[in-house]
C-alpha cells in the first residue's frame, strides 16, 4: 500500500473513533434502577 492510502485509512479510523466518542459523551444517560415499579426511591439505587 502506498503511504497516501495508509494515511487516508488512518485518518478515517481516527475520525470514526472521535465521532463515536463524542456521540457517546453527549448521549442520554440511562437511569439506574428498576424503572419505578418496585416502590423504592430511585435515588437509593
Amino acid at each position: 500500500m502506498s503511504p497516501a492510502v495508509q494515511s487516508f485509512i488512518a485518518l478515517a479510523l481516527v475520525a470514526l473513533a472521535a465521532t463515536w466518542l463524542v456521540l457517546r459523551a453527549f448521549a442520554k444517560k440511562k437511569h439506574p434502577g428498576c424503572g419505578g415499579d418496585c416502590g423504592c426511591p430511585s435515588g437509593a439505587l
